[in-house]
């Protein structure tokens, strides 16, 4: 009897290791928090030449439409954490050589990811300890939104090496990864997303989103007297109460955050953009991109983006004259500003208010160093080197504002998140985006980009309004 009951024993052991484990879809990580831009556009490849000793430095459109240019110290003295997907190794060819990044503040929050063949699946590894530098499979995302308030050195072909300005180019950044990519080995060709014996992973979860929030808001309280910032261009098509009990904790401790309102245009903005508390953006642009008011700064070759904008945005423009030369008053433009059809905005069916949606700051066709996420072309996994791409997105659009932030916070650096909130707003309202349709020139959405009343939020931001508005706020 007892030889019976072992051998039924170690059958039943047996048949346990047999039979793959598996795991509860609780226990793997959500990614549903994404940094992917609407639309990248090559520019221009590295080159790897040096700056000259005297560096020329130029004014791209965007910083320009929000008038940066009257603040050429812009932020000193104030942090400004950027909550993406790092810097990519090598940033210091990139970013300008007097750019102040803490690296010594610089964190990451992250996955270890390998198959297991017991369970035929893989596992994932809480990582706390990643660092700030995006891998090899990763994105430069992090690093073209830290390059919009610091401003990037140019180094690119046909063109002597100069430096581009940002928003706040004496901003000081803490470079945070809270988001990242993994390419892992799978060797289950039925696995979901294998591609060429890999599956490759994105994104950002709860765990490392609020890891980051939670470390800025550490930084606040341990560090009285410093003001941060905290910019975000990362969103989710759902809310999640653990991120957003991180923000309210750091905006006790003194974090202003600013974040993008999503890419999903009418179908609403995404969380945490859409939360009330937070200072949400909506992506923009000029209806003279692409073409510019020649002659360019450098002349040659051609560069659109660093041709100057009109100081006052309502000056009328006829891109279908400027491209072809030919006289059409149906393309006239009232304004020189749009919204972009993809920028979310406020949804009633999802319980957001047009309140929740606060400005509009340049988002289109906005240029920068950048590397594409690695990608799969049908034979091969290929990784992009790290190059100069124009986005489009309310990821670039978040950082301009965050850039006016801290142009104000190191004025008035008693300014709370409701403070700020309440001062852009109004400085916003002086610029109303006209909710007429506005015609370009765009080689990725036509000519025609319609937007209604509310859309915009409060209207366009400048630095020079929220000065203005700033030094009158009670």
């Amino acid at each position: 009897m007892k030889k019976i009951i072992v051998t039924i024993l170690l059958l039943s052991m047996l048949a346990l290791i047999a039979v793959p484990m598996t795991r509860s879809a609780a226990t793997l990580p959500n990614l549903k928090f994404s940094v992917t831009p609407v639309q990248e556009q090559f520019e221009d490849g590295y080159t790897g030449e040096p700056l000259p000793v005297v560096p020329g430095y130029y004014l791209p459109y965007d910083v320009d439409l929000v008038n940066g240019e009257y603040f050429a110290n812009g932020g000193e003295g104030v942090y400004v954490a950027v909550i993406d997907t790092g810097l990519v190794n090598g940033w210091w060819n990139f970013l300008p050589p007097t750019a102040n990044i803490r690296t010594d503040l610089g964190r990451g929050w992250s996955y270890d990811i390998k198959w297991n063949k017991r369970i035929n699946d893989f596992v994932w590894t809480p990582d706390p300890a990643r660092g700030f530098i995006t891998n090899l499979d990763g994105s430069g995302h992090g690093t073209h939104v830290t390059s919009t308030i610091v401003g990037y050195q140019r180094s690119t072909v046909g063109i002597t090496p100069h430096i581009v300005l940002g928003v706040a180019p004496k901003a000081t950044i803490i470079p945070l990864l809270g988001l990242d990519y993994w390419l892992v080995d799978c060797p289950d060709p039925n696995y979901p997303g294998e591609e060429g014996g890999k599956v490759l992973f994105g994104g950002g979860d709860d765990w490392m989103l609020c890891s980051a929030i939670d470390y800025v808001a550490g930084l606040a309280e341990a560090n009285p007297s410093w003001k941060i910032m905290c910019t975000n261009s990362w969103g989710s098509s759902e809310p999640s109460p653990a991120i957003r009990a991180s923000i309210d904790n750091a905006i006790t401790k003194g974090v202003i955050f600013v974040f993008s309102a999503g890419n999903d245009g009418t179908a609403g903005m995404g969380w945490p953009g859409a939360y009330s508390e937070v200072i949400s953006v909506a992506a923009g642009g000029w209806t003279m991109q692409n073409l510019g008011y020649p002659p360019s700064n450098p002349p040659a070759p051609y560069r659109w983006y660093l041709s100057d904008v009109p100081e006052k945005l309502n000056t009328e423009n006829n891109p279908v004259e400027q491209l072809f030369g030919v006289p059409n008053n149906y393309y006239d433009n009232n304004w020189q500003i749009y919204l972009g059809t993809f920028s979310g905005r406020p949804n009633a069916a999802l319980g957001q208010s047009w309140k929740d949606l606060d400005v509009v700051a340049p988002g289109c066709y906005v240029v920068g160093p950048f590397q594409p996420e690695v990608a799969w072309t049908g034979t091969a996994w290929v990784r992009s080197a790290t190059a100069y791409y124009g986005l489009w997105g309310t990821s670039m659009a978040a950082p301009h504002v965050a850039g006016v932030a801290a142009i104000v916070a190191q004025h008035y650096p008693s300014f709370n998140q409701f403070d700020m909130e309440w001062v852009l707003n109004k400085a916003a309202s002086r610029i109303p985006l006209s909710s007429d349709t506005k015609w370009l020139y765009d080689q990725f959405y036509g000519v025609e980009f319609p937007n209604s009343d509310h859309d915009a939020g409060s209207g366009w931001l400048t630095a020079d309004n929220a000065m203005k508005t700033a030094s009158v706020y009670p």
